[in-house]
C-alpha cells in the first residue's frame, strides 16, 4: 500500500530537476548573447541626430528608429511567447536541444541574407522620438529578460513550439530572442553604412 502511494505520488511530480533545467554552460551562453546584443544595439544609436534617426534610404525601407522600434516591440513579444510555451506539456528533452543547434540557430537568425517579413504586431507605427527614448525602452525590457535568465529554474528544454527557425524548445527561443535584436542591430548599420546618411555636425559625436 506505502509503495503504491509513493509510486502515485512519483508519477505526479515534474520532470526530475535537470531534465529540462539549464546546465550552468547553457544559461551562461544565453546570459552572454543577451548581454552583447544589448550593448551593441545601444552603441548604434547612441548619439544619432535627428535627422540620423529618422531617415530612410528609400520609402520602403525602415529608418534606425523603426529598426528601434522593431527591436523594442520583438523583446516583449518573444519573452511572452517563451512564458506561453512554458504552459504547454513536458515532452522528452528533443535530440535538437544541444549546443551545437543552438549556435546554427543563433547564426541563422543573424544572417541578414535571408530576408524575413515582420509579423504584424512587431511592424513599427509609433517609433521612440529619441535615440535616448529607444535606450531607456530597450534597455528595460531586455535586464528583465537578461535578470529572468540569471535565476530561472523553468524546464525550458522540455517545453516546444512552432518558430520561424522550425520547431524549437523555450530555451531556444530566448537564444532566438537575442538574435533577433542582433540581426537588426546589422539592419541599423546597413541604415547607418548608406552613402546618403546625413553626417553629423561639427562638434557633435
Amino acid at each position: 500500500m506505502k509503495l503504491t502511494f509513493l509510486f502515485l505520488l512519483l508519477a505526479a511530480l515534474p520532470l526530475a530537476a535537470g531534465d529540462g533545467q539549464l546546465t550552468d554552460s547553457e544559461r551562461t551562453v544565453l546570459i552572454n548573447h543577451l548581454e552583447m546584443s544589448k550593448k551593441n544595439m545601444l552603441e548604434s544609436i547612441a548619439g544619432l541626430t535627428p535627422a540620423q534617426w529618422s531617415f530612410k534610404a528609400a520609402p520602403d525601407k525602415w529608418s534606425v528608429a523603426e529598426c528601434a522600434e522593431h527591436i523594442i516591440l520583438a523583446e516583449g513579444y518573444l519573452m511572452g511567447a517563451t512564458q506561453k510555451i512554458l504552459q504547454s506539456p513536458t515532452v522528452a528533452r528533443p535530440e535538437k536541444s544541444n549546443a551545437e543547434v543552438d549556435q546554427k540557430l543563433l547564426a541563422g537568425i543573424t544572417d541578414r541574407s535571408h530576408k524575413l517579413t515582420a509579423p504584424e504586431p512587431l511592424v513599427p507605427s509609433h517609433p521612440p522620438a529619441t535615440p535616448e527614448e529607444a535606450a531607456l525602452l530597450f534597455s528595460e525590457a531586455r535586464d528583465k529578460t537578461i535578470a529572468y535568465a540569471k535565476t530561472t529554474p523553468d524546464d525550458l528544454r522540455v517545453h516546444v513550439a512552432d518558430s520561424p527557425a522550425g520547431k524549437i524548445d523555450a530555451y531556444q527561443f530566448l537564444l532566438l530572442l537575442s538574435a533577433h535584436s542582433a540581426r537588426h542591430t546589422a539592419q541599423i548599420k546597413e541604415v547607418e553604412a548608406n552613402a546618403d546618411f546625413p553626417k553629423a555636425a561639427a562638434g557633435t559625436n
